[in-house]
């Protein structure tokens, strides 16, 4: 894994990624994994939304490493891509966590039809990535 900054390429993968996953450990040690809904800084955070009583917020409360992971299939796999990002969580509120609510607002127009609001927002902070495939032509 390469420390950040992240290459422009990556930052556009991450950018456009419309789901990404996030890995935890709880503090028994099980691993949990779920989809979520980013919206990325254009750096190095990237901002989810979570329940205040899943699994992943307990996990976090443990110990605040995530792994993330934005990928792309295909039958063919020298279309792979994928971003994998070491973060640090860290619980936003305030002026941060209303500039990311816009973001997400912006790209998930969809949540006003479900009616979503914040719940337990989140800055996953990058400290280390790794890519593969992002620089090929689609």
């Amino acid at each position: 894994m390469r420390e950040l900054p992240l290459c422009d390429a990556a930052k556009a993968f991450v950018a456009a990624a419309r789901v990404c996953r996030i890995a935890t450990v709880s503090a028994d040690g099980e691993p949990h994994v779920i989809p979520v809904c980013p919206v990325f800084d254009n750096e190095a955070t990237v901002y989810v939304d979570i329940g205040p009583s899943s699994a992943t917020a307990r996990a976090v409360a443990h110990d605040d490493r995530v792994a993330v992971i934005f990928d792309v299939y295909d039958d063919d796999w020298s279309k792979l891509r994928k971003v994998i990002l070491k973060c640090r969580a860290e619980r936003v509120t305030g002026e941060e966590q209303e500039a990311a609510w816009k973001r997400i607002r912006a790209t998930y127009p969809q949540h006003r039809d479900i009616g979503w609001k914040p719940r337990l927002t989140l800055a996953l902070r990058a400290y280390a990535w790794l890519a593969d495939g992002i620089e090929r032509k689609r």
